[in-house]
């Protein structure tokens, strides 16, 4: 008269705002993972398990067993997950799951086993006698976890390009700042809310739904696209992006080259999905091309190419007609922008 067995849990991935790093998801010592004070150093196969709760034993007079409990990794928004597969001949083969966004916050990415059945299928029938189900085991999986931030403009250029500048400025959040390159480390998040003044005669209805969320992916160099300086781990930030604001130094040594560099890197990465992304050009420091610093670093601060020549060149190797100034420091110029950024990314959507 024994009762089947209970149901094994599942292994539920389920999103977590607070979160924002996948690091408490490794044994791996990862000291730096963006490499901001030197190469990253990670250690292989430091793998982290799982397991839900088995399914109880069935019980007597026809008890079924409990269901065994659900076990939940809380991950952040933007969690693309894979399935690894390691083949006999070495390779990996990697089987797309799904991601966890905030629009689908959860993932059942493993799921639990089935109870046998109990001695008890056979008491109360009559005839023939059947074999019993034995139970089912559940799945077991080794999965790839990469978190690809959810945006709707990438800030991309060249380190100390203005991108954190500029990221204070329309926004909320605190990046840190500073007068020398690679300041930023780790990609930043923040809310652009726009104003009811000015707000009001844009071609926009309504305030708060129209907002933008702006990724600043920390600088890029020649070689980005084949990984170097930790490229892989900005880049694919921007693929989750509807479109990339893409910020030229105007004290830069060469600004067309920046430009033309950055621009073959997004062409060679992966299969060239960010060189097709809309893209908008904007020229920072604007007030260092008409000599208005005000910083005594800025002091003796020249470009190489008065506002004339440098617009003749960018727009002849830009591909498009969308090419904005700006000064993030003076904030001459970021309302302006935004406000058209915002109607241009609502249009690409």
């Amino acid at each position: 008269d024994g009762g089947n067995g209970g149901r094994g849990g599942d292994v539920v991935m389920i999103v977590d705002e607070s979160l924002n790093t996948l690091a408490g998801l490794t044994n791996a010592w990862r000291p730096n993972s963006f490499g901001g004070s030197g190469a990253a150093y990670q250690v292989r196969d430091q793998r982290k398990s799982f397991r839900a709760e088995n399914g109880a034993d069935g019980g007597r007079q026809m008890k079924s067993g409990r269901y065994g409990k659900d076990v939940q990794i809380r991950v952040p928004p933007g969690t693309v997950v894979q399935e690894l597969i390691e083949n006999e001949d070495g390779s990996e083969e990697l089987i797309d799951l799904g991601s966890i966004v905030l629009d689908e916050p959860s993932l059942v990415v493993a799921s639990g086993g089935e109870g046998g059945e109990g001695s008890g299928i056979n008491a109360r029938g009559r005839g023939v006698r059947r074999p019993r189900i034995p139970p089912q085991g559940g799945e077991r999986k080794t999965l790839r976890l990469t978190l690809k931030i959810v945006a709707d403009v990438a800030l991309v250029g060249v380190p100390n390009a203005g991108k954190s500048t500029f990221l204070s400025a329309v926004t909320r959040a605190k990046p840190k700042i500073a007068n020398y390159p690679f300041t930023t480390v780790i990609p930043n998040l923040g809310v652009w809310v726009p104003s009811k003044a000015g707000y009001e005669n844009s071609q926009l209805d309504g305030a708060g739904s129209e907002g933008l969320v702006l990724c600043d992916v920390p600088g890029l160099i020649a070689g980005a696209s084949a990984g170097v300086g930790l490229g892989h781990a900005f880049l694919r930030h921007v693929e989750r992006c509807h479109v990339i604001l893409h910020l030229v130094d105007a004290t830069s040594d060469d600004p067309i080259a920046d430009f033309e560099m950055l621009n073959r890197e997004l062409v060679n990465y992966g299969t060239g999905q960010l060189a097709r992304m809309p893209q908008v050009v904007v020229v920072n420091k604007l007030d260092a091309l008409e000599g208005r610093g005000g910083e005594d670093w800025e002091q003796g601060l020249k470009t190489k190419l008065s506002r004339e020549e440098l617009q003749e060149k960018l727009t002849a190797a830009m591909s498009h007609s969308r090419l904005m100034w700006m000064s993030a420091k003076e904030r001459d110029g970021v309302d302006d922008l935004m406000i058209r950024m915002a109607a241009f990314v609502k249009k690409v959507k």
